[in-house]
């Protein structure tokens, strides 16, 4: 799943990555979770098997060992290694037999990997006619930016900022909580917009991800050699001690919070673990109870920012990231820019105004609001969360002149064509790429184990080789069974994703350019991260995209699983970019562990009996759909029927749980919940 940090503009963001975390501050859910839990019922058995679908997951496992090889690099999006993953990919294909969708089984599509500068960008004040140069170590053009030059005088927006008011349960009384615009009332037309990044009360995701990373590494460590020892006292001063340093990087950002039922010690120190998915949950229900706005994913994006000023009028842009919205003292201290040459931009296209971005201390000292500086009137904003935009007395001169650096990057497509049906089409996904090594080039960091052992290779095994295994394994058993005669109704296409871990490039790329026809998609199936089941189960999102998926689901069962049904479509997976097509959708998530998005994430970790059982369920899902079931999409409930948060975090879009039967088969350790925030 995507990297908790921001792609361009956004949270990437596959995380926690996802963004794991986005949700455990002032981005608070739509909807108040409700306190009664969905109901749950015992899980009902098998369900029809398969007829004619056999999948095997030894195979699977082979699979799985083979992509998640130290000499595959963590197949990190843009490095050699991804490229020889595809060609491996499509070998397989070409050995089973199935057909190419073009004139190679690997489908490339462009990447922007970065901006560079053409020439240096400029960023004046001009007072009185004369114009007086800031010290180019001070700002940085965003790598959004337009190319161009404009001088102009400024307006404070604030975060740029927008949230809807929510009604309270009496229609007549207050609301449950209010709107808020930075934008309401503001003149931009001809004007440069001062904004600050994040919204009110969110710190820098893919800075407090890597904080709450490294102390679950170091806890992990730790608890390793205490629990081998029996020491239950080391434990209990541990459990004291972690905690206290992962509220003291979150009670910033939520002063209010009662942070009482956050990681508790259980009454057996010894089965204690931190699973961050739990930990963030728990804080998302925590911030759905404080007043005030709640800010949604988009409110924090720079490029949605950018597009409302745009939309209103402005000709340029200067972003400053608030003393607020940094982690801890050392990056407020450093506040560093990104690097324009590794800033993607997936498929977006620069904007047509400059846009810089500048330190925060020097725009206290440059661009007051009235008598504030800019970190003060930070801080009165989230305070008060009311805003506080108006005109400042400043005229800047903005330069900017960028191009862009792209690369081809190779999605792999299959296909099996299908019979009387054969115009109708299904799609079965799953991004290969990781996060590749702590060599330079990926998003690794390398972690020593606790015999000092250093490994430097987040190899990806259950992210996402887990899904792409399955993937080939499904293909297969579609390939033998057309060959015994029995060839699906519809046409089945099997898509492995490229970029997914930077932002879901892959898929939407897919979702915009495909060489079939996206009005005939009748269903689109995502597989990431199936190969850590455990005792909380297997989590299936999506279900609210179509009325008919939870009737085929109760049919076939939950193959002695725990299972949780969720109605939403989470944002932070490739069936996100089909649903935006409205096209129905299934997820299916064994949930995020303390492994995820670091090198402990191998092949000898994944539950090979669970992957049977999911195996068999999602091969039941698909031979109905590549015989004709109809899923007619559904449009959602409310909203936009996407979730910020993984399956379960929100028990308003729950729609059952079904209790796992006796155990018959043994489950890693440290597998967690799906029903995790993001």
């Amino acid at each position: 799943m995507p990297t908790l940090r921001p792609h361009h503009d956004r949270c990437s963001w596959r995380l926690v990555a996802a963004c794991t975390l986005v949700t455990l501050v002032a981005c608070r859910p739509s909807q108040d979770p409700s306190p009664p839990d969905p109901a749950v019922a015992e899980a009902d058995g098998d369900g029809p098997a398969a007829q004619g679908l056999k999948v095997d997951a030894q195979r699977m496992q082979a699979d799985i060992q083979h992509l998640a090889d130290d000499e595959l690099r963590g197949r990190y999006t843009l490095s050699p290694e991804l490229e020889v993953s595809a060609q491996w990919i499509g070998a397989r294909y070409g050995q089973l037999g199935l057909d190419k969708l073009g004139e190679d089984y690997s489908v490339p599509f462009p990447m922007i990997t970065g901006v560079q500068e053409k020439s240096p960008s400029r960023l004046a004040i001009v007072r009185g006619g004369a114009q007086r140069g800031l010290d180019p170590e001070i700002f940085q053009p965003v790598a959004l930016s337009g190319s161009g030059s404009v001088v102009a005088p400024v307006v404070f927006v604030g975060y740029a900022a927008k949230a809807e008011a929510i009604p309270g349960d009496d229609p007549d009384g207050p609301p449950a909580s209010p709107a808020y615009d930075d934008l309401a009332d503001v003149d931009l037309k001809g004007k440069i917009a001062l904004i600050l990044l994040e919204s009110p009360n969110r710190p820098n995701l893919r800075s407090l991800f890597g904080r709450l990373q490294e102390a679950q590494g170091e806890f992990s460590a730790a608890f390793k050699g205490l629990r081998e020892a029996g020491d239950v006292a080391g434990i209990r001063d541990l459990h004291r001690e972690t905690r206290g340093r992962l509220i003291a990087l979150v009670k910033p950002f939520m002063a209010k919070a009662n942070f009482d039922d956050l990681w508790p010690l259980p009454e057996d120190p010894l089965t204690l673990e931190l699973d961050l998915s739990s930990f963030a949950g728990t804080l998302m229900r925590e911030a759905a109870k404080l007043k005030g706005p709640r800010f949604d994913m988009r409110a924090g994006q720079l490029r949605a920012k950018l597009d409302r000023v745009i939309e209103a009028g402005a000709v340029g842009a200067v972003v400053v990231r608030g003393p607020r919205s940094f982690v801890d003292r050392d990056d407020r201290t450093a506040d560093a820019f990104q690097e324009l040459g590794r800033t993607r931009l997936a498929s977006d296209e620069p904007l047509g105004i400059p846009v810089i971005q500048m330190k925060w201390r020097d725009a206290d000292k440059y661009l007051r609001v009235g008598s504030q500086k800019i970190s003060g009137v930070q801080a009165s904003i989230d305070r008060e969360l009311v805003p506080k935009s108006r005109p400042i007395s400043a005229t800047l001169e903005l330069t900017t002149d960028l191009e862009t650096i792209s690369t081809q990057v190779p999605n792999v497509l299959a296909t099996i064509p299908g019979t009387d049906l054969a115009d109708e089409l299904v799609i079965f996904g799953a991004h290969y790429d990781h996060i590749g090594a702590d060599d330079g080039t990926g998003d690794c960091s390398a972690s020593t184990d606790g015999d000092g052992v250093r490994d430097e290779i987040c190899n990806g095994a259950d992210d996402n080789a887990s899904g792409t295994a399955m993937i080939l394994e499904l293909a297969r058993a579609f390939a033998e069974r057309a060959e015994g005669g029995e060839r699906p109704r519809r046409t089945l296409i099997f898509a492995h994703f490229a970029g997914e871990e930077l932002g879901l490039l892959g898929s939407e790329a897919l979702a915009e350019v495909a060489p079939f026809d996206h009005a005939k998609v009748k269903a689109m199936i995502n597989l990431d991260m199936v190969g850590r089941l455990g005792p909380r189960g297997l989590a299936i999102g999506g279900i609210g995209s179509s009325d008919a998926w939870m009737p085929l689901l109760e049919e076939i069962g939950a193959k002695g699983m725990s299972v949780l049904y969720e109605a939403s479509v989470a944002t932070r997976s490739d069936h996100a970019s089909f649903y935006r097509k409205a096209i129905p959708v299934l997820f299916f998530f064994t949930g995020t562990h303390a492994d995820y998005h670091r090198p402990g994430d191998h092949a000898d970790k994944i539950n090979v009996e669970g992957m049977q059982s999911i195996g068999d369920l999602v091969a039941d899902v698909g031979l109905a759909l590549a015989e004709g079931l109809a899923v007619p999409y559904q449009k959602p409930a409310f909203g936009d029927g996407f979730s910020n948060g993984l399956p379960g975090s929100n028990p308003e879009t729950v729609v059952k749980r079904v209790k796992k039967r006796p155990v018959t088969a043994k489950a890693t350790t440290d597998a967690q919940a799906p029903a995790a925030a993001e």
